[in-house]
This record gives C-alpha cells, sequence and structure tokens, in this order.
C-alpha cells in the first residue's frame, strides 16, 4: 500500500461499499496511520452532522407511511448546481425523500438506470433527467445507478462558464462499477458552489472513459450550444449518458 490511503478509498471504507479482502487491509492501514485516522474521524463528524438533522428512523417512518398512502402529493422537483471541493464533501446516509416511492430514474438499455437526488435542505427529492432543477441555499446532491449491461460509471458536470468539473472518476478514468443488482449510491454528497446554472452527466459504458476525453466532448457540446448550458444535449461521450439541468441559488 501507498503511505496513505486516497480519500476515495477511505470514503467507500466508510460508507462499507469495500469489498471483504481490500476493507481489510484499509481498516488495517488506518489503524497505523494517524493521518488517515483523522481523515475518517472528519467523515464521521459530518456525517454525524447530517443524521442529527435528519434522523434515519424519521426517514423509515416517512417511507412506510408513503408505501401505505395513495400518490396525491405533487411532483416538485428542486435541484442544485457545481461541485469545486471534492475533499469537503460530505458522505451521507443514503436517504430517499419519504413521500416518494418510487423515484424519478432514466431508465437504459438492459435493465440499467441513472438516478439524482436531492438533500440537506428542504424535503429529499428525486429530479427527473432533461428537468430543470432550481436548489435551495445549502442543499446537497446524490447520484445512484442501476448498473445493468455497462462495467464502467463517471459522472461529470459543466458549468455556465464552461468549466468542466470531474464529479466521480478515479485516476483519470471512469469507475468500475460496483457488483452485484439493485441501485448503488455514488458514496459522497455533493455540494455545489456558485451560481447559475450546472449540468450534471452521469455516463455508464462498456469500456472505461478518460476524463480528459469527456471533459473535451463536453466543452465542444458547451461551446456547440453557443456558450448556453442549459441548451446542451448529448456530450458523445462514447457511453450511454444521463443529463440532469441544475439551476443554483
Amino acid at each position: 500500500m501507498s503511505a496513505h490511503l486516497s480519500e476515495w478509498t477511505l470514503r467507500r471504507l466508510h460508507a462499507g461499499e469495500l469489498p471483504g479482502k481490500e476493507a481489510e487491509q484499509a481498516r488495517a492501514h488506518v489503524s497505523g496511520c494517524a493521518e488517515c485516522q483523522e481523515l475518517v474521524k472528519g467523515l464521521e463528524a459530518d456525517q454525524a452532522r447530517f443524521e442529527a438533522q435528519v434522523p434515519f428512523e424519521r426517514f423509515e417512518a416517512g417511507v412506510e407511511r408513503a408505501l401505505k398512502k395513495p400518490k396525491t402529493q405533487p411532483s416538485r422537483p428542486l435541484l442544485n448546481g457545481v461541485l469545486v471541493a471534492m475533499a469537503a464533501s460530505v458522505l451521507l446516509v443514503v436517504l430517499v425523500r419519504p413521500m416518494i416511492s418510487q423515484p424519478p430514474t432514466n431508465r437504459l438499455k438492459g435493465g440499467a438506470s441513472a438516478e439524482l437526488r436531492v438533500g440537506g435542505g428542504g424535503p429529499q427529492r428525486g429530479v427527473l433527467p432533461g428537468d430543470t432543477e432550481e436548489l435551495e441555499q445549502g442543499e446537497k446532491v446524490r447520484l445512484a445507478y442501476v448498473s445493468g449491461p455497462y462495467r464502467y460509471v463517471l459522472a461529470m458536470s459543466v458549468d455556465a462558464a464552461g468549466e468542466v468539473s470531474e464529479l466521480y472518476a478515479q485516476d483519470g478514468m471512469s469507475l468500475p462499477v460496483e457488483a452485484g443488482p439493485g441501485r448503488h449510491w455514488l458514496p459522497d454528497s455533493l455540494m455545489f458552489t456558485g451560481s447559475g446554472y450546472e449540468r450534471v452527466v452521469m455516463v455508464l459504458s462498456d469500456r472505461p472513459l478518460s476524463v480528459e476525453t469527456v471533459r473535451a466532448s463536453a466543452r465542444r457540446a458547451w461551446e456547440a450550444a453557443g456558450g448556453e448550458v442549459e441548451n446542451m444535449t448529448t456530450l458523445g461521450s462514447g457511453g450511454e449518458e444521463t443529463h440532469w439541468l441544475l439551476r443554483k441559488p
């Protein structure tokens, strides 16, 4: 192992998403590494603060009530903007909006899908791909996927100035998808900075994609849209794309 574990590895360890052998090695490293211990303590403190605001027991009760009620509440998507500090983003428990029993997802081939949710401010909610969502102050975003036949996942965002930010990748390439069927939540919540529009794009693919190649494709798509991120369409990334348009407060 290297001198210190990557922040990505520590976040996955804290979220319980590392496979058995890798988790054992990571825990062994952390037990003898003061710097990594401090990073883990920071993740634990962030999550404790979030759970104090939205206790998990209240979330479970809300889901149970929602399953027993007809869907009468109006769909009211609300969402967000642009990540710049992954190191400062908060690791959250997997939560969904209590009053939504079927979250809005983008259905792709082979049973794959992509999902974006907002929480941390008002009621948690899902956002339909293609919708424009308003983010309230202090809200955070989480991304999830069902991999279906795809083996890799990558997420990036493009702001109104055409700046492309890497959200989820590793060592400059797509991440391997998590093993097993069902929905997998990417292990960080994202706090976007600035104001104005931000386009979030998740790419599921059969092969790993280079961050720099996708970044260049995103920049070209932004230029083709006349520098208006809200008018962008596909990036031509080489994978199956899902887009959400967010507006930061």
